[in-house]
């Protein structure tokens, strides 16, 4: 491996901000990912001015250590979703994942940012005959409710260079893109309009002040006076909010990706596809590279309540051995990248949006996987909820009060 912490996608070096120390302002933003970068530029859309990053070992963020798939649903399926909430609030959520995926595209092309973005679609293999049975009725219950989703047999995902897989679910709506070149385009977007952004800012604390009238950041820098803050740490959350601390709304796991170098001959499949439920993962990069994540469930604990983003060496041959049971490759491939990035897992299964100890105090978080669309959308319907506009129905879902 040519380097066991940087990500393949870091090789497009991210944008950083100043180190100099903050002023007062008017709103802050807790993180530079893709939820802190989608949170300050909605901010600026919806009227506000006066916008203030603030970050701390950015390097470290999910947003650097993803897959770049961006999906339509929920880390559930279709049929696991219905059966935990019913079909009514599983379609609202399902169209609210489309809606956000295609935000997703439109800012893109909006603020033309070179991202490597592709509207090719995504497919879920089982691996056992009862995740087989489980996509059937994915598919069933998606197509009742007017979403696209077809069945793919062995023949025709053999054809896509897969092997020992029981049947597939393909829907064509999702997406791929660069995740650090698309969180710089909004870093860019956001300079351009005056905002704020200070790196190497160690926040230890996020309080309202006694008065009720702003709020105070502590950091190494000192104390910091905001008229509002909005917490985009993800599964860092609760390392600066008592909120999220006391409530355990969010547990952070660890995932963990390889990828190869370059491989001779073109890999069949290059659209993004999952197997296991959705615990391994995987895309062609554009310089037909196989990208593959997850294998964590294999693990004691799962990977779940660390922080610790060293890649595990039991879990990266895992992966790896994977790859030789379902792939169709027929050359040695050699693995360049292992990284790992910690992931929030949500108590709901759902994003948390809203305020949380106080109406000053606001946060996105626990995006349980499908972070990449989840970030951008939930942003914006922050921004919204912040700005007092009209809000989709679909919000009263994500209230992190609840």
């Amino acid at each position: 491996m040519t380097d066991v912490t940087k990500s393949y996608w870091m090789e497009v070096p991210p944008i950083v901000g100043k180190t100099e120390t903050p002023r007062d302002g008017s709103i802050a933003v807790i993180g530079s990912g893709l939820t802190g970068a989608s949170a300050a530029y909605w901010l600026t859309e919806y009227g506000f001015d006066d916008v203030t990053i603030l970050d701390y070992e950015s390097e470290r963020a999910a947003t650097y250590r993803n897959c770049g798939h961006i999906l339509y649903g929920t880390v559930e399926s279709m049929f696991a979703l219905t059966a935990l909430h019913g079909e009514k609030t599983a379609k609202e959520i399902w169209q609210f994942s489309i809606d956000i995926c295609h935000e997703v595209r439109d800012t893109i092309r909006r603020l033309k940012i070179p991202a490597d973005y592709r509207q090719d679609g995504y497919l879920v293999m089982a691996i056992d005959k009862v995740e087989e049975q489980e996509i059937h009725q994915s598919i069933s219950l998606l197509n009742s409710m007017g979403f696209e989703s077809t069945y793919m047999n062995q023949n025709q995902l053999s054809a896509f260079g897969f092997k020992n897989v029981f049947g597939g679910r393909f829907e064509p709506g999702s997406a791929q893109a660069h995740p650090v070149k698309f969180r710089n385009g909004l870093i860019q977007e956001c300079l351009k309009r005056n905002v704020h952004y200070h790196s190497n800012i160690r926040v230890s604390e996020v309080e309202e002040s006694n008065n009720g009238e702003s709020v105070t950041i502590v950091s190494q820098k000192g104390k910091h006076k905001f008229d509002a803050v909005v917490i985009a740490a993800n599964a860092y959350s609760p390392l600066l909010s008592r909120f999220f601390l006391e409530k355990r709304l969010i547990d952070p796991f660890k995932g963990q990706i390889i990828a190869s170098k370059p491989l001779k001959n073109t890999i069949k499949c290059t659209i993004p596809h999952s197997f296991d439920h959705g615990y391994e993962y995987a895309l062609a990069s554009q310089d037909n590279r196989l990208i593959i994540g997850g294998w964590r469930n294999n693990t004691p604990g799962g990977e779940i309540g660390t922080y610790n983003i060293l890649p595990n060496p039991t879990v990266e041959t895992g992966l790896m051995r994977f790859v030789e049971d379902h792939y169709e490759i027929d050359e040695k491939i050699e693995w360049e990248y292992s990284w790992s990035g910690i992931m929030a897992a949500s108590k709901t299964g759902f994003p948390y949006i809203g305020p949380t100890t106080s109406p000053r105090i606001f946060t996105c978080a626990g995006y349980t996987g499908h972070g990449f669309s989840w970030a951008h959308g939930s942003a914006k319907l922050l921004a919204q909820l912040m700005s007092g506009v009209e809000t989709p129905d679909v919000a009263k879902y994500f209230n992190p009060k609840i």
